[in-house]
């Protein structure tokens, strides 16, 4: 990077991260940034450019990837991002996508906030209680909450304009992650045995949210609810990723104006 580049990369306000598993869950964001540098590792691309806020004209610096699903690519794609900073450090972090419904109450296109996560496949017993991560010998993680309210408070306006068409209802709770596509009633019941408060299931966002934690970057997950976890989620995974990728811009944008 030239030293005229990185000193503007600097005099930004705001470095803000943004992954996603799969390209549909990111959509037309790429579409919506200026200045776009392309940082590639091996398979993994990278884009850092710049995104303009249509009513207050502030500009943040955003870099995003999606990663592929699983906790491993989750990982590796949040620690690349997170040293790919530009002379910027990371000042917080978001994964999006789609996600599994536990809850009954929860409908496809409603919007899931983490207010915690767990990994549900973490077991190292004897040596740690099951589902606790022992390089931080807890077994939830917990965003941060000054952004979580930011967030919620900023899509909760939204709601009655530009996402009104798009999405359902807003929640907060807590989701599980593991390297395990859920879609039946007996896996899940397992996991709702520890977890009852669990309000859905998806693949990466909790390894994401230890990265974040292990590295001090402030994180937190939004989700849309894709299917309900039981026997028809795989087709009804696929048919909902189709409709989403035309409509995920919105939400992302809209989480982007939080701050």
């Amino acid at each position: 990077m030239l030293v005229k580049e990185l000193e503007e990369v600097i005099n930004y306000k705001l470095h803000i991260g943004l992954l996603a598993a799969m390209p549909e869950e990111i959509g037309i964001a790429k579409d919506n940034l200026t200045k776009i540098r392309e940082y590639n590792y091996g398979d993994l691309k990278i884009y850092s450019g710049i995104w303009r806020n249509k009513f207050s004209n502030e500009e943040t610096l955003i870099s995003m990837a999606w990663s592929g699903w699983g906790k491993v690519s989750a990982s590796r794609a949040a620690t690349r991002i997170i040293s790919n900073n530009l002379g910027k450090s990371i000042d917080y972090f978001i994964f999006t996508g789609v996600a599994g419904a536990v809850k009954d109450h929860l409908e496809p296109f409603d919007i899931l906030i983490s207010d915690s996560v767990i990994q549900h496949d973490m077991d190292a017993r004897p040596l740690f209680d099951k589902y606790v991560i022992p390089s931080l010998n807890k077994n939830k993680l917990f965003p941060d909450q000054i952004i979580n309210q930011k967030i919620i408070s900023c899509l909760s306006k939204l709601k009655s304009r530009d996402l009104k068409n798009n999405f359902g209802n807003i929640y907060k709770g807590l989701i599980a992650s593991g390297d395990l596509f859920i879609d039946n009633k007996i896996k899940l019941l397992e996991i709702l045995k520890d977890f009852p408060d669990l309000c859905a299931v998806e693949m990466e966002g909790a390894a994401f949210a230890q990265v974040c934690c292990q590295e001090d970057i402030k994180w937190t997950i939004v989700r849309v609810i894709s299917d309900k976890a039981d026997n028809s989620a795989g087709n009804d995974f696929s048919i909902f990723v189709e409709k989403y990728k035309s409509i995920s811009w919105k939400l992302i944008e809209s989480i982007f104006m939080s701050f």
